[in-house]
C-alpha cells in the first residue's frame, strides 16, 4: 500500500494540474498561442462603427448590435490585419484554436460580417479565392464631394442633351 501511495503522489507531482496558475495563467497561455480572447481585446473603430470585443457589441450612432462570440473573433482577426490578406488557416488558428472547422462555419461568420458592412457601411470584406479574406476600411465621402459630383454630372448631361438638340434642329432645318 505504501508503495502505491508513493507512486500516486509522484505521478500527481509530475503532472501539472489544469488551472494551476489560476485564471490569469490560463489566459496568458491561450493568448500566447495567438487565439483571440475577446475580454482582452481593446475597443476599436471600423468605418463609422465602434467595435467593443469584450462586450461583443458593434455601435453605430445610438444603435447597438451584439454579435456571437465567434463572429466577433473573426471580425477582430480581420481588423488586426486590415488591408492584408488573412489566410483561412490563420482564422482557424486565431478563432477556433486550430481545431478542425467546416467551411460552412467560416462562411457563416464571413456572411454576417458582410451584412454588417452592408448595413452600416464604412468597410468591405473581400474574398481572395483559395487564399483568404481582406477587410478594408472605406473612406466616407464628404457630402460636398457627392453634391459637386452630382452637379458636374448634371451639367454634362445638359450640355450633351443640348448639343444633341442643336444637331437635330440643324438636321431638320437642312431638310426643309
Amino acid at each position: 500500500m505504501a508503495a502505491e501511495e508513493r507512486l500516486r503522489s509522484r505521478d500527481s507531482m509530475a503532472r501539472p494540474q489544469a488551472g494551476a496558475g489560476g485564471p490569469q495563467a490560463d489566459r496568458s497561455v491561450v493568448a500566447s498561442l495567438g487565439q483571440i480572447v475577446l475580454v482582452q481585446e481593446p475597443e476599436f473603430a471600423l468605418g463609422g462603427l465602434k467595435v467593443c470585443p469584450s462586450r461583443r457589441e458593434v455601435i453605430a450612432g445610438n444603435r447597438r448590435e451584439v454579435l456571437q462570440p465567434r463572429i466577433m473573433q473573426v471580425l477582430v482577426a480581420l481588423a488586426r490585419r486590415q488591408g492584408e490578406v488573412v489566410p483561412r488557416d490563420a482564422l482557424i488558428a486565431d478563432c477556433w484554436a486550430g481545431n478542425a472547422v467546416s467551411d460552412d462555419a467560416i462562411h457563416r461568420c464571413i456572411a454576417r460580417i458582410r451584412r454588417l458592412a452592408e448595413t452600416h457601411g464604412g468597410f468591405s470584406l473581400e474574398t481572395v479565392p483559395r487564399i483568404g479574406y481582406v477587410l478594408e476600411e472605406i473612406e466616407p465621402q464628404r457630402p460636398g464631394m457627392l453634391a459637386s459630383a452630382w452637379r458636374r454630372a448634371t451639367i454634362a448631361a445638359i450640355a450633351l442633351g443640348g448639343g444633341a438638340l442643336l444637331v437635330a434642329a440643324g438636321f431638320v432645318v437642312a431638310r426643309f
